[in-house]
């Protein structure tokens, strides 16, 4: 009995012990509490659905085409090109990147890639000034480039580029018509994209989709509709007309596709430049429209009518105005104006405050949002270079970036495939001759080119000289890829131009001024250091 007491005496004493501690343990270390993005549900806040900011955020998670469906695309492109025509930041938008971009062309300079073919550089120099002197001949003259016979080449590259960005995209055709007095059958027709659609505008289909034929995941053709659905006087009936982008003989590009720009994979249709900034861009218009035209009110003698409450007649019987207030008599404000007024009535002038002091800051900040959001700065979007020196530089250097991009763009959309189609049928005409033409990787270095566009211009061309030949001197640059981007000139026709020059002056007797060599007027023996030079020195 006594070991049996003693037992049960420990075991409680255990397990009061066990329950002590248990008890310490829950009072240490409190269940753990909900962190604030847990209770709302998100471990980013910009998921969030629960907090006030972000609760009428409800963006769509769709594909590339959901995002871009056709009738949004048809708005943004009618509201893209009025934009183009009425709003002044629009236009200037556009056509400063037509005017930077391609300016007055982007003209080709054939580079045979002589190593590839295994032809030495003279005879890959030789080949070039051929391919350049056939590649002139056609694109210079409008009837032989032009589908519709009105612009060059040159102006070919401005209108496809300008017409991609108002439209989101446009379409290049190459049919072959050889015209009266023509060397040339290949032609380049454009086409707006309003016209590139489904046929008989039924729905989109995986394998068709806004005009686009699609086979798996590669574009392989457009339907192109006869007439433009915009159009008033064409009234023919619709017909569309299917173009597969490539020959299926030869593989030869049919249709050329440029694009403003392409920002999803899948997505098959491109939106206009103007897109995300049309809504700040129209509100934009109407609040200048007001203050400009507050202004003109304001320029001009302001008055309000006041009114007695009763006006008498001349017997002191009162009248009023009888009729609806559309046919009260208006007064028009002008120049110098004077009115009449009724008895019983006179002029209050009113101060209108305008033109508005605040209204310069509060544009400017919204134009430097439009301009972020075009990859445009404020400068060279306004043409506004008041600031420094080195602010406006800045400017000029990050929208150059922005504007040989859209180059590289333009060239490997437009420019360079339609050389290649050129030098094609230039080869198979026999007009020239380039051996194993055939094999795609040796048409490839027959056809290498490069594009040079005009040159980006200089805030302070005695700067800009001495870092060109800074960076020629420590080897990061060269004579040709400096020539190129100061006056967007090829160098070696500038270096032969020059050796012409130099030839002609020592022929003629006269001293050369060129690089690495001093005038003959600034060399003088240090007897006649300070002597007067003699009249014959400048003959």
């Amino acid at each position: 009995m006594g070991s049996a007491t003693v037992a049960a005496d420990r075991l409680r004493g255990a397990i009061g012990q066990d329950r002590a501690v248990r008890a310490a343990l829950s009072v240490e270390a409190p269940a753990p509490q909900a962190s604030a993005d847990e209770v709302q549900g998100t471990r980013w806040r910009g998921a969030s659905r629960t907090l006030r900011s972000l609760q009428r955020w409800l963006a769509p998670t769709g594909s590339a085409t959901a995002d871009l469906q056709r009738h949004e695309l048809t708005t943004l492109r009618a509201r893209s090109r009025d934009a183009m025509r009425n709003t002044p930041i629009g236009r200037s938008a556009l056509l400063r990147c037509r005017t930077s971009v391609v300016g007055t062309g982007l003209v080709c300079r054939p580079a045979v890639d002589h190593a590839a073919l295994g032809i030495s550089g003279d005879e890959a120099e030789v080949i070039s000034a051929k391919l350049r002197a056939s590649w002139e001949r056609w694109a210079e003259e409008p009837a032989e480039c032009d589908a519709e016979a009105a612009l060059d080449f040159y102006g070919l590259q401005a209108l496809s580029l300008l017409s991609a960005m108002a439209s989101g995209d446009v379409f290049v055709l190459t049919p072959h018509e050889l015209r009266h007095g023509g060397v040339s059958e290949l032609k380049v027709q454009l086409v707006e994209a309003d016209r590139i659609s489904n046929p008989n505008e039924a729905g989109d289909t995986p394998s068709c989709i806004d005009g686009i034929a699609i086979f798996g995941a590669t574009p392989v053709g457009c339907w192109i509709r006869n007439t433009h659905p915009g159009d008033a006087v064409d009234v023919r009936m619709p017909a569309w007309q299917f173009y597969p982008y490539f020959g299926e003989e030869t593989g030869r590009r049919r249709v050329l596709h440029i694009w403003n720009d392409k920002e999803r994979p899948g997505q098959v249709r491109g939106a206009p430049y103007l897109a995300p900034i049309l809504e700040p861009l129209k509100q934009l218009e109407r609040y200048g429209d007001a203050e400009l035209m507050a202004a003109v009110i304001s320029a001009m003698f302001t008055v309000f009518i006041e009114r007695d409450k009763e006006m008498h007649d001349e017997q002191g019987n009162a009248i009023g105005f009888v009729g609806t207030s559309d046919e009260q008599p208006t007064i028009a404000l002008g120049n110098g104006a004077v009115v009449d007024l009724a008895p019983g009535e006179k002029a209050t002038s009113q101060a209108l405050n305008r033109p508005n002091v605040n209204f310069d800051p509060f544009f400017t900040a919204i134009v430097k949002q439009i301009g972020a959001c075009l990859e445009l700065p404020l400068d060279v979007l306004m043409l506004q270079f008041d600031r420094s020196y080195s602010a406006a530089r800045a400017a000029m250097l990050e929208a150059w970036r922005f504007f040989n991009l859209r180059r590289w763009f333009l060239v490997q959309q437009f420019c360079q495939p339609l050389y290649a189609l050129h030098v094609d049928e230039e080869v198979a005409s026999g007009r020239l001759v380039l051996p194993g033409y055939a094999d795609p990787i040796r048409r490839r270095a027959w056809t290498r080119a490069l594009w040079i566009g005009p040159a980006r211009g200089s805030m302070d061309e005695q700067k800009e000289a001495a870092a060109a030949e800074t960076r020629i001197r420590i080897g990061v640059s060269n004579e040709a890829m400096e020539t190129a981007a100061m006056n967007g000139e090829d160098w070696n026709a500038v270096y032969a131009q020059r050796v012409r020059e130099v030839q002609r002056r020592k022929a003629d007797g006269l001293f050369e001024t060129g690089r690495g060599s001093q005038s003959a007027a600034a060399v003088v023996d240090d007897e006649e250091d300070h002597a007067e030079p003699d009249q014959e020195d400048f003959a």
